[in-house]
């Protein structure tokens, strides 16, 4: 059995240490990156947590208002505006003849 020695000149030892080196910033760049890129992630993410409480604040305290204005509005408040009793109402009606329908006038 013989051996073989290989020998790894100069010029490719200083190869492999840039390729190296090379290798070791472009990973520490795409790693800065990357934390740069989750930081503002979490930054944005609890920015849109605090418009959706605020909204939703807003929008509990709007259905409050609309079901209070909604028990205030009775058949004094609709005579008070001008809306007057019809003695011969007119409704409008839809009669399903075909796939299209048809609106019918009744009095």
């Amino acid at each position: 059995m013989t051996y073989q020695a290989r020998i790894i000149s100069y010029d490719n030892r200083a190869r492999i240490f840039w390729f190296l080196i090379s290798a070791l910033i472009l990973l520490v760049c795409i790693q800065i990156v990357a934390v740069g890129a989750t930081t503002r992630s979490v930054a944005e993410r609890q920015t849109l947590e605090k418009q959706v409480q605020n909204l939703t604040a807003k929008a509990g305290e709007l259905e409050f208002n609309y079901i209070t204005l909604r028990n205030q509005v009775d058949i004094s408040l609709a005579y008070e505006k001008g809306y007057k009793e019809t003695k011969d109402p007119t409704y409008a009606s839809r009669v399903q003849t075909d796939s299209l329908g048809t609106l019918t006038l009744s009095r």
